[in-house]
């Protein structure tokens, strides 16, 4: 082998050791520019989302506003019963994360998905009263969807939560067994009847007494994470809870009572 042959091995070498223990810096997945916070997201792509913040609804975790703070429940929430005890989400579906998160969803980027679920465990730290959890489940998606994507975002979302918590993702429990029209397109009724019955529970022993931390990319009538927290509760789940990146915004629920006649 010639000197100048191993000089280049050797350098590899090197540079290879380097990286190891000198690890470089992550960088925002989204502008691939500034430095990534721990996991996530850079200052400036993250300053872009909507956070939630107090005063919010009992049930759903949707913002409300202050005239409406003497109230413990949203509208929607007035008016619906969930199978799940309590749902939460971390930012509004709107402007940058809804841009986010379809690039997660329709152009393939898992390392997107992981990164803002860097975000949800930074609203469990914040948030440590909202329950103690023995599993993760994540909203499964149809095969057929599965298969086109490549991946259920909600898991993608649910791998930092994981190793947060130190407890198990179980994606293997509860299937959806049904092919359902996408529920974009659908009015709040329609999205209850859209999903009933989608689900089954494949292992239903592994759910006897637990606490379950459902996971899923956005709430917005919640009409799909309680069909599925219905069927982990009939399966002998203990308790369900949901955790989302974000929450559907519902414009009308902030008319102030004064101008509401007025719409």
């Amino acid at each position: 082998m010639k000197l100048t042959e191993v000089k280049k091995i050797l350098t590899e070498i090197s540079r290879g050791m380097m990286e190891i223990v000198f690890p470089a810096e992550p960088v925002c997945p989204v502008c691939r520019e500034e430095p990534a916070l721990g996991r996530g997201l850079g200052r400036k792509c993250l300053n872009r989302i909507a956070l939630i913040v107090p005063p919010i609804c009992s049930i759903c975790g949707r913002m409300l506003r202050v005239h409406q703070a003497s109230v413990s429940k949203c509208l929607e929430c007035s008016g619906t019963e969930y199978y799940f005890s309590q749902a939460r989400a971390v930012a509004l579906y709107d402007g940058a994360l809804r841009e986010y998160l379809s690039e997660v969803k329709y152009r393939y980027r898992p390392d997107l998905g992981i990164a803002l679920g860097e975000l949800m465990v930074e609203w469990l730290k914040a948030n440590p009263k909202y329950g103690k959890f023995d599993l993760i489940i994540p909203v499964p998606i149809h095969p057929q969807k599965m298969a086109i994507r490549g991946y259920n975002q909600a898991e993608l979302l649910a791998i930092p939560l994981q190793k947060h918590l130190g407890i198990p993702i179980k994606n293997d429990i509860i299937i959806r067994c049904r092919f359902t029209e996408t529920q974009n397109a659908l009015d709040r009724e329609s999205r209850f009847s859209n999903v009933n019955k989608a689900f089954q529970a494949v292992q239903a022993g592994a759910l006897a007494g637990k606490r379950v931390l459902l996971i899923d990319d956005i709430m917005t009538t919640g009409a799909t994470a309680s069909e599925v927290s219905r069927t982990l509760l009939r399966a002998g789940a203990l308790d369900v809870k949901l955790l989302t990146l974000a929450a559907g915004v519902i414009d009308k629920q902030w008319l102030h009572p004064e101008v509401k006649g007025k719409f």
